[in-house]
């Protein structure tokens, strides 16, 4: 199971840095802001905004957005204001400890990239740390782990997200360290070519050498062909190997500008202190070439049958599901807690049956929603790891009865009770830390247009009823369902 459990992380899960060795410490002071670096850009109509971001403050304004969850004593109360380069910022103030989270969201994931040049949103999640005008390459490990903080940064099919967690004397080390790889990257051929290298380690390492990882992610991407989601966040190596330096600029120029990104500060920070350090530090930075809309994605189910042997594989895994709703659609809640339901838990339909009672496989593991796909395509799958002797003939069929009995009987008040607790128990969880609250209003401002998203969302979720469980499984779960067999050699 180990295997099986990593694959499943490996496949489904956003690609993230890694955390280099802490150097010694560094008692440097942020200099003040070097030369902007020039760009020349028309700006072009980018996407409509949302209600919520018809709300945006003019340039130098602060307004105060406020939510809550009513019954959980869960509140939020967000200062938000814009640089006149289009950089929207929230401030959370926090202070119960003496830090602060940092966190910049960036409008662009693998779902921008273009055919042949993919793996380029994720390449510069790796760029980002090699150094600026004034930070060498790996300065900014040694500025952050010098005084005790923390950093990382992630990339998704939709959006690239930096964070840093820092004692509260450091905003002025935090603001500066992000705004100069904003605005001085150093994008050099040696630099490009070491990042080239540790970018295929890295695929080699967490897709091509693990058991089903690579199989899994092929077999998602293709079933959004035709997308922006029709290819594998990491990339491919053909692609990698034909890139350029200047390709990866351009790139970079293109989505790393101030009106393409959202910043968020949570913690032991002042808002009126806050506001005039990231004005200094980043209101130079010229606004770049507004982004386009994403274009529309194809949510038509299609049956999609593949079998793969796979040479790192133990034994068989199976992999079921379906194209759902993008997560701005109305029944996305009811379609992820009905997965829930048939499979989140020992005590959940399917594990039972599969498991328990008929005893044909070990496991049955949910994958996450838009695990294939992103934000404007949801899914809904599964993945089964069978008792050895086990084909897919055994396991489909049962999957296939119980789903059908949902579609007839629906789901108990009791079961979509436990079903919407554990959901509202994880996202409570998240909105505990500093860093939690971070990621999850710069998600919520960048893919949304919404910070207080994660507050509406999750009282969306608790407002689901058993009929929306039967009426969303009667309309997506279909039979003409997405199957891949990933088997070991013969």
């Amino acid at each position: 199971m180990s295997s099986l459990s990593l694959a499943m992380m490996l496949a489904v899960a956003p690609a993230s840095a890694s955390a280099a060795a802490a150097p010694a410490p560094s008692k440097e002071t942020a200099p003040a802001p070097p030369a902007a670096r020039a760009r020349a850009a028309k700006p072009v109509a980018g996407p409509k905004p949302t209600a919520a971001e018809a709300k945006s403050p003019a340039p130098g304004e602060v307004v105060t957005l406020s939510g809550s969850i009513p019954g959980l004593g869960v509140t939020m109360s967000l200062k938000h204001f814009v640089l006149a380069n289009g950089l929207r910022v929230y401030v959370l103030e926090d202070h119960s400890t003496p830090s602060f989270a940092l966190q910049i969201a960036y409008d662009v994931g693998s779902r921008d990239e273009v055919s042949g040049r993919t793996g380029f949103a994720h390449f510069f999640e790796h760029m980002m740390f090699k150094g600026s005008q004034n930070v060498p390459d790996g300065g900014h490990f040694k500025h952050v782990l010098g005084v005790g903080g923390q950093m990382n940064a992630f990339t998704s099919n939709d959006v690239t997200v930096y964070f840093d967690v820092l004692p509260s004397q450091y905003l002025d080390m935090g603001l500066w360290l992000e705004s100069d790889r904003l605005r001085s990257l150093a994008i050099t051929d040696e630099n490009f070519e070491n990042q080239r290298s540790a970018v295929k380690e890295e695929k080699a390492m967490r897709v091509d050498n693990v058991p089903y990882a690579k199989a899994m992610q092929e077999f998602f991407a293709q079933a959004w062909a035709n997308s922006g989601y029709g290819h594998i966040t990491i990339g491919s190596e053909a692609d990698l190997s034909a890139a350029t330096t200047a390709d990866v600029k351009a790139f970079f120029d293109k989505y790393y500008v101030p009106n393409n990104a959202v910043m968020v500060l949570v913690g032991d920070v002042e808002l009126n202190e806050a506001k005039t350090k990231i004005e200094k530090y980043f209101g130079d930075i010229p606004r770049g070439t507004d982004r386009e809309a994403f274009a529309p994605v194809d949510h038509a189910q299609t049956k999609l049958t593949k079998r793969v042997v796979d040479k790192l594989a133990q034994q068989p895994l199976y992999v079921l599901g379906w194209k759902t709703v993008p997560e701005n659609h109305p029944d996305r809640h009811a379609v992820e807690l009905m997965m829930s339901i048939l499979l989140e838990g020992d005590s959940s339909r399917i594990t039972k049956i599969l498991v328990d009672e008929k005893k044909l496989a070990v496991a049955a593991v949910p994958l996450p929603s838009g695990s294939a796909g992103g934000h404007a395509a949801g899914s809904a799958f599964a993945a089964f790891v069978p008792v050895t002797g086990v084909g897919l003939d055994k396991i489909e069929p049962v999957v296939r009865a119980e789903v059908e009995n949902l579609k007839k009987k629906g789901v108990s008040a009791n079961d979509l009770k436990k079903a919407i607790n554990a959901k509202t128990v994880g996202t409570v969880e998240q909105l505990a830390t500093n860093t939690g609250r971070a990621i999850l209003v710069g998600m919520g401002a960048t893919l949304d247009r919404d910070p207080l998203y994660v507050l509406s969302d999750l009282e969306r979720f608790r407002k689901v009823k058993p009929a929306d469980i039967k009426r969303v499984a009667n309309t997506y779960l279909t039979d003409n369902w997405m199957v891949i067999e990933i088997v070991p050699p013969q």
